[in-house]
């Protein structure tokens, strides 16, 4: 892996250390310029989980990717930088409080000397922009939302997202377990293949901004940003095509 090119890829132009304000200023960036999207399910272009065929995606071809992909690459950066770092393993909640599986999502920790940082560039809509870190019921601004961890039971956390820093969602539950990428294998090929399943049902494509975030939900583009919403449908493939490119800069290879 080329980290030049994955820097230049995220329009990272600033010292590299392993410390705090490095690892902000690569998650922001990440979340900047690196799209969630799971665009190759829908095409029907098989996700592989190593690191060469990930940086081939996302650095060489400007592609995005979801958890396993996006936070599977920017471990391997963050560990070629010096930091230490833990992949872990989350189960999202769902908009009716279901509760998925092990291995449902890929995380990162990141420890700084006496601190722990909860690190996640793959998560999508609801992504927080700077990392967490890792304390009990404390409210954390971020960019644009707010976030708390709560007590799950004796091995696992909890991540709750709010919009206004009063009213919480539940996002995932996490233990502090490490996991090789590879265990996450099995998931990521079921959600590929899963007819029924959130990414074999709705084509995602969505990237944090400055002002808030653009995002792709089937057919419809929504541009959020401190005035709001804006809302575009759209009406074809072709029109799906030139948003791609226009807003994400991705281009889909052509048969």
């Amino acid at each position: 892996m080329n980290i030049q090119s994955y820097l230049k890829r995220i329009n990272y132009n600033h010292p590299l250390k392993a410390d705090k304000a490095t690892l902000f200023q690569l998650h922001q960036a990440h979340l900047y310029h690196i799209p969630f999207e799971d665009l190759n399910i829908h095409y029907d272009i098989p996700i592989v989980l190593t690191i060469k065929d990930l940086y081939r995606k996302v650095v060489i071809e400007k592609r995005g990717g979801f958890c396993y992909e996006l936070n599977g690459l920017f471990l391997e950066l963050l560990n070629e930088i010096g930091f230490k770092t833990t992949l872990i393993s989350a189960k999202v909640i769902n908009k009716h409080g279901i509760i998925g599986p092990q291995f449902d999502h890929a995380a990162i920790i990141v420890d700084l000397e006496d601190e722990r940082w909860l690190v996640d560039v793959g998560y999508g809509g609801d992504s927080f922009v700077l990392p967490k870190e890792l304390k009990l019921d404390v409210v954390q601004n971020d960019v644009h939302d707010y976030y708390k961890f709560e007590n799950y039971n004796e091995d696992e956390w909890l991540l709750l997202y709010s919009s206004d820093g009063k009213n919480f969602s539940k996002q995932y539950i996490f233990s502090f377990e490490e996991q090789p990428l590879a265990n996450f294998n099995p998931e990521c090929q079921r959600k590929q293949i899963e007819e029924g399943g959130h990414f074999k049902t709705n084509l995602i494509c969505t990237k944090a901004t400055t002002a808030g975030r653009i995002s792709i939900y089937n057919d419809r583009l929504t541009i959020k940003s401190r005035g709001g919403k804006a809302f575009q449908k759209i009406e074809n493939e072709s029109a799906l095509l030139k948003i791609l490119a226009q807003q994400f800069g991705i281009i889909l290879p052509q048969n």
